[in-house]
């Protein structure tokens, strides 16, 4: 146990008849107690100083300690708002050092050098103790505040692109997300938009339908009077995983592209896609592929039911180690690496398939990583998304999303838009635009997708 000073200097002199000896130990503070209770040692010598030690010593951490109860239910909440974390930063920071001020401060009115020496030094250790765990806690909110201000948008609105005239009447009902995956690296030039992914999340519900685009999907339509309608006005020319890279290799489209201040590679390809299949995308996520490799291992990895032996590419960009020949049968447990080669093995069967092990991944990871696991591996996931993942969503948007795909009970559909729903070579969009609205229909309802295009529906 601390034991408490064994002598402090009065706050008054003494005349010179009254006895002179040390203050009683019962009358000072514990060196404990001053570490406890910055500033009240020293109140009445000093009450601005002692005020403002107690201020940021006590009542602060008193104060975010009742905001944190207060809002226990919804911390990943309270905890994504910048100005929280900028301000709960600040707040550990004062406390630490109003501690150690007040060691220093009360050790002054101590006579004895050896006893000033030692409260000084016992001050410090304790204050040590209590700032190496503050020192962790400031510095992962300032990752956190650092990651939420350079992957999130501020705007809901930002970058969301509307259906028009009204070809999307079930817009308000549904949160359209286009996830991408890209082939971006330091050794590739330019960016193809390789994997991409719909997905339509009925907001009621949380039921969920995962929607696979063909990287191959052609004359894709841009709205009336955009710059890509304007210089395509017959449909893109070429597959539908060019269009990020045409758009930021011409000075012209990508400055038409960038007036709000978006990605201009991402808003023509959310017009394209968003006019020709008649739907509104509200938000987009693209993750290159050392990111998600990353993300994958950061996360412990994920389960993946592999339904037959699955030939492994012979080498992939951004894996950590070389891949074996062949991934299954049976349930595994993937890292991000063979995460990687599952969802990019072409030889087994058909792009068409690869498609359906993107969007059977997407599921997995949906349902088997909650905010608990996200949290535990905040500062793994911190380092990847901050330079490696780009979206369109607030941190509200994104916390919504996870929460209704958390709670959606298993009501995942996943369709392709591939033979027979559309010929990507040749697509007849406005059969594809019925298509998707029948898709919203059952998605709503929670029930199975359709195979093709009713004659009702068109």
């Amino acid at each position: 146990m601390t034991e408490p000073l064994d002598e402090l200097e009065p706050d008054a002199e003494p005349s010179d008849d009254a006895s002179p000896g040390p203050t009683s130990s019962a009358n000072g503070p514990g060196i404990a107690g001053v570490v406890l209770l910055p500033g009240l040692a020293v109140w009445r010598r000093w009450p601005v100083a002692g005020a403002l030690l107690f201020i940021a010593g006590v009542m602060a951490p008193c104060f975010v300690l009742l905001m944190i109860i207060q809002n226990r239910n919804d911390l990943v909440g309270l905890f994504t708002r910048p100005a929280v974390l900028r301000g709960t930063a600040i707040v550990a920071v004062c406390a630490v050092f109003s501690r150690l001020i007040a060691v220093w401060l009360t050790s002054d009115r101590v006579r004895e050098p050896a006893e000033r020496s030692r409260m000084r030094l016992i001050g410090t250790a304790l204050v040590a103790l209590i700032a190496l765990p503050t020192a962790f806690a400031v510095t992962r909110m300032e990752q956190a505040r650092s990651v939420v201000k350079a992957v999130f948008q501020q705007d809901a609105s930002h970058g969301a692109v509307a259906a028009v005239n009204g070809q999307d009447p079930n817009a308000d009902q549904f949160q359209t997300v286009l996830m991408m995956g890209s082939d971006e690296g330091s050794d590739r030039l330019g960016l193809r938009t390789d994997s991409m992914i719909l997905a339509f999340v009925h907001k009621a519900t949380g039921h969920t339908t995962l929607v696979s685009v063909p990287r191959n999907l052609t004359k894709v339509r841009f709205p009336p009077g955009t710059a890509m309608a304007e210089k395509y006005p017959n449909g893109f020319d070429d597959l539908v995983n060019a269009i990020y890279m045409t758009v930021i290799e011409h000075p012209a489209l990508k400055a038409a592209y960038s007036k709000d201040g978006s990605d201009p590679g991402i808003k023509a390809l959310m017009e394209g896609l968003s006019y020709s299949l008649g739907i509104t995308i509200n938000d987009y996520v693209m993750v290159n592929s050392c990111a998600f490799v990353r993300i994958v291992d950061a996360v412990g990895g994920v389960k993946i039911n592999v339904e037959k032996k699955l030939p492994m590419p012979a080498e992939l960009r951004c894996s950590a180690y070389r891949l074996p020949k062949t991934l299954g049968p049976g349930l595994l447990r993937l890292d991000g690496t063979k995460a990687l080669g599952y969802v990019r093995s072409r030889k087994a069967d058909s792009d068409y398939y690869r498609m359906q092990r993107q969007r059977t991944l997407i599921q997995a990871i949906a349902s088997q990583v909650g905010i608990t696991t996200l949290l535990a591996h905040f500062g793994e996931l911190a380092d990847v998304v901050k330079d490696d993942v780009r979206t369109s969503m607030t941190v509200q948007e994104a916390r919504t999303l996870m929460a209704t795909l958390q709670g959606s009970h298993g009501k995942f559909e996943s369709v392709g838009l591939v033979p027979p729903i559309v010929e990507p070579g040749h697509p007849d969009y406005d059969k594809l635009r019925a298509y998707i609205q029948q898709l919203r229909v059952t998605t709503a309802q929670g029930q199975p997708a359709p195979t093709v295009p009713t004659t009702a529906a068109t």
